[in-house]
């Protein structure tokens, strides 16, 4: 593994990891937070006070993913005012007290949170959907939807890139669409994901509501999997300090069908 490779990893397991801060992925459009995030994390878990534009911009999209470029970054930092302090020798940029204070105060505490994605913005939605399945806590996934469709596995595809440990528990194909076209799309993702990931069939009498159970939480998601992004839903995550019974209750429920489902 190369030095660069040592780097990302360890970005983007800070990115994961619980901390005083927001996750970096709740600033995907905001150039400012997502500027200050980097320079707080690099000088208290790294112990480099000072980075230019160009050095942000190459954390953000080359080790976190996050799609913010180096310009955005700059006319960020013009208004940041006294949230960061400039170098001598144009040597960069840290972030002040001021801003570690501003940056901290964004953290949310609350055990519930809510996730609206517009059926009239595919792309923003989908970038929603991405931000909220790289938050999630590494570990088995268990999701649950009874209706599977081409869609479907676009965005399991998505899920895949960040977890590999997933169950897949379904029941009906829906849409209207054809089985034996879907069918081929099944055939070609078990190949290439079999090793990640687990997908199984049952009645259809016996599931009714769509969820993924993750480490420590849950998700409520309004739309089928297969229309997320293009129809309006809300995806609702429930923290352990909220609803730790209820995912206790969702997941011997889910591994109660698991276990008498077949594989699709």
């Amino acid at each position: 593994m190369s030095t660069n490779d040592n780097i990302k990893k360890k970005w983007k397991l800070f990115a994961i990891n619980p901390t005083d801060l927001p996750s970096i992925y709740d600033f995907i459009k905001k150039p400012l937070e997502a500027g200050l995030w980097c320079l707080y994390v690099s000088k208290k878990a790294y112990h480099h006070e000072y980075f230019s534009y160009e050095d942000i911009g190459i954390i953000l999209q080359e080790y976190l993913d996050v799609p913010i470029t180096t310009s955005r970054i700059k006319k960020a930092f013009a208004r940041a005012g006294n949230k960061i302090i400039k170098g001598q020798e144009d040597n960069g940029y840290k972030i002040s007290q001021p801003g570690e204070v501003y940056l901290k105060s964004l953290k949310k505490n609350e055990p519930i949170s809510i996730f609206y994605l517009r059926p009239s913005k595919p792309i923003q939605a989908k970038r929603t959907l991405e931000a909220l399945v790289k938050s999630i806590p590494k570990g088995e996934l268990r999701i649950c939807d009874p209706f599977y469709g081409t869609s479907t596995f676009q965005v399991l595809e998505t899920i895949l890139q960040h977890h590999k440990n997933i169950k897949f528990l379904t029941t009906t194909l829906g849409g209207g669409e054809k089985k034996a076209s879907v069918q081929q799309i099944i055939k070609d993702f078990k190949q290439e994901y079999s090793s990640q990931m687990e997908i199984k069939i049952i009645n259809k009498n016996d599931m009714h509501d769509r969820y993924v159970i993750a480490k420590n939480l849950f998700f409520i998601i309004g739309q089928g999997i297969k229309d997320l992004g293009n129809k309006e839903s809300l995806i609702i995550a429930v923290e352990d300090r909220y609803g730790r019974d209820i995912r206790k209750t969702l997941t011997k429920e889910f591994d109660r069908r698991w276990h008498n489902a077949v594989a699709l």
